[in-house]
């Protein structure tokens, strides 16, 4: 979710909810105890206070984040009869407390889900003073008759910052933004796709000090790293560059067009480009364009049947795509990469490889459904292009791109799923097509064996922290969950030993489910790997019940590439259920 789009979103008010659920004031929780049986969760309770208040509103699960609020929280919560907004004001009232909001707290409905079997999903923006929290994010989920089962996410506690006089002009926010961009923009590329608007910036853990009023906008621009698509929050106060988000993720209505080699941005490289190829059009005789043309027909079918989605954003969206693109790369173009474009573009960009490192990137279904996942990471979890939710971005595309090659291989069709989805160890080569004869290994990456490549990561010890190279490790962090998928697919254990954990499998079908939920419906954008853990158990649940070997599986995954988890009874649910 862009934190500047103008959509009519409900607004919850916490002023005066903050007077209700005293008993969960000053809330801590902290060191932990289990019993039961091991399904990859535990409930944690404080060294001088006990859960008892989270446990008589009907929650056994609770787990804080690093700020020392609830990052999870599972069980059943009974709310009155479910009607999105209203269910959530009465959570809001007895848990604000927990939270530590600020009394000038709000919350945007940024979408309402729903699933097949009742269950509905709520995703809440938190706003502070009339302006956007950037990464206060949670999703509450509720049964169908009207439980709260789950609030996954984060919110920023004690917010103090003070809104001064002038700063909502957007004429002072494009100046102080390309004031900041100056030294790393091209003269002249720089391009707003919207007009600023105010953010608040509040790092996790970080003192009332580091809390930051910020502009925010969508811009385009040429640098140092090539062609930039990007959120820029650059400081109020200081004009120094906060954050920068890409757009840019490095792919059934088909519209196919080709730039004919040229670059994007130059004066014969504007997107889309020549059309070349719509909907039920005949072959067009370009090879890149009818390879494409093909590889969106079975991604779309995919997700229809496999998860009855409807295109990239559930609503049918067309598929755009442009062939024979290069792409900015510093001072030169490059045609060594494919590239799902988002806002404004919506749509895919593919080179054709210079034949030593790269092949045409048409040639691979895995490269374009690994593409076009990314455009449904960005219309439901948004997972924010760097560090650990960035890796996870990349993660959903490569367990899903290569989840569609499956499906294709299995016998899946436009008239519906195969009789037995399969696997294969080529399953797991991600972008062999592709893979030209100067690439070590012959494929992109390994999601069975990450470290195959020379650079990624199969343990979270080991892992890029925030801020190192690849934007804190989108690329390369991604082969930890690439390879929670392999574990609970095909089961075994670390492929390098790193821990001794075995993990029973589930299937390839089942384990494409559980990542799927998570990504579409409970994840939110700044969700780090110990996040996804306890998204996937919950998706897990969810899918397959609550004490199902599923969800014991889905921990005992994470448990083997070492990311931090505690341990749940198993506890059944209470009889309204």
């Amino acid at each position: 979710m862009s934190l500047s789009k103008n959509r009519r979103r409900s607004q919850l008010t916490l002023s005066a909810l903050l007077l209700c659920g005293a008993a969960l004031s000053g809330c801590a929780l902290g060191d932990s105890t289990s019993t039961g049986a091991d399904d990859g969760l535990r409930l944690v309770a404080g060294p001088s206070e006990s859960p008892k208040s989270l446990a008589a509103l009907g929650f056994d699960t609770a787990q804080l984040s690093a700020s020392r609020t609830p990052l999870y929280l599972s069980g059943s919560m009974n709310a009155s009869v479910f009607d999105g907004a209203g269910a959530v004001r009465v959570m809001l009232s007895q848990l604000a407390p927990a939270y530590r909001l600020a009394a000038d707290t709000s919350f945007a409905v940024a979408s309402e889900q729903s699933d097949d079997i009742g269950n509905r999903y709520v995703r809440l923006q938190q706003i502070h003073a009339g302006v956007p929290v950037v990464d206060g994010e949670v999703v509450v989920q509720a049964d169908k008759s009207g439980a709260i089962l789950a609030v996954i996410g984060e919110l920023k506690p004690e917010l103090r910052i003070a809104i001064p006089a002038g700063a909502t002009n957007p004429t002072t926010g494009s100046q102080a933004i390309k004031s900041a961009l100056a030294s790393v923009a091209k003269l002249g590329s720089l391009r707003f796709h919207e007009a600023p608007s105010l953010a608040i910036v509040a790092p996790e853990s970080a003192p009332d000090s580091a809390v930051r009023l910020a502009y925010r906008a969508l811009v385009e621009y040429v640098g140092n790293e090539g062609m930039a698509l990007e959120d820029i929050f650059v400081s109020v106060q200081t004009g120094e560059i906060l954050s920068q988000r890409s757009h840019i993720h490095r792919a059934l209505t088909r519209s196919l067009y080709t730039l004919g080699g040229n670059c994007i941005g130059t004066a014969m490289g504007m997107l889309p480009g020549t059309s070349k190829r719509k909907e039920g059009d005949p072959a067009s005789g370009d090879s890149g364009v009818d390879n494409v043309y093909g590889q969106q027909s079975d991604t779309y079918y995919f997700y229809k049947h496999m998860f009855g989605r409807d295109s990239y954003d559930d609503k049918g969206a067309g598929m755009v795509a442009t062939v024979n693109v290069q792409f900015p790369a510093g001072f030169s173009c490059s045609p060594n990469n494919a590239a799902w474009l988002g806002a404004p573009y919506f749509q895919m960009a593919y080179g054709k490889g210079d034949g030593k490192v790269l092949l045409d990137l048409t040639l691979g279904l895995d490269v374009t459904a690994h593409e076009i996942t990314h455009a449904v990471t960005s219309t439901t979890s948004n997972l924010t292009y760097q560090n650990e939710s960035g890796a996870l971005n990349e993660a959903m595309s490569d367990i899903m791109g290569s989840g569609v090659e499956a499906w294709v291989a299995s016998g899946g069709t436009d008239a519906g799923n195969p009789a037995m989805l399969k696997h294969s160890a080529d399953t797991w080569l991600l972008g062999k097509e592709v893979a030209g004869p100067m690439l070590p290994g012959g494929s992109l990456r390994f999601m069975d064996n990450p470290t195959k490549d020379g650079q990624s990561k199969d343990f979270y010890s080991e892992r890029i922290m925030p801020g190192g190279t690849d934007r804190g490790g989108v690329h390369l962090n991604s082969g930890m969950p690439n390879l929670v998928h392999v574990l609970l697919t095909q089961g075994g254990k670390h492929p390098r030993a790193k821990t001794t954990v075995e993990v029973p499998a589930i299937g390839l079908g089942k384990s494409l489910q559980i990542f799927y939920l998570s990504n579409s419906k409970l994840l939110t954008a700044s969700a780090t790997f110990e996040t996804a853990r306890y998204a996937t158990a919950q998706a897990a649940r969810t899918l397959y019940g609550r004490c199902a070997p599923e969800v014991i599986a889905t921990g005992r995954a994470w448990d083997a590439i070492g990311v931090p988890g505690l341990i749940q009874p198993c506890v059944r649910p209470p009889s309204h259920f």
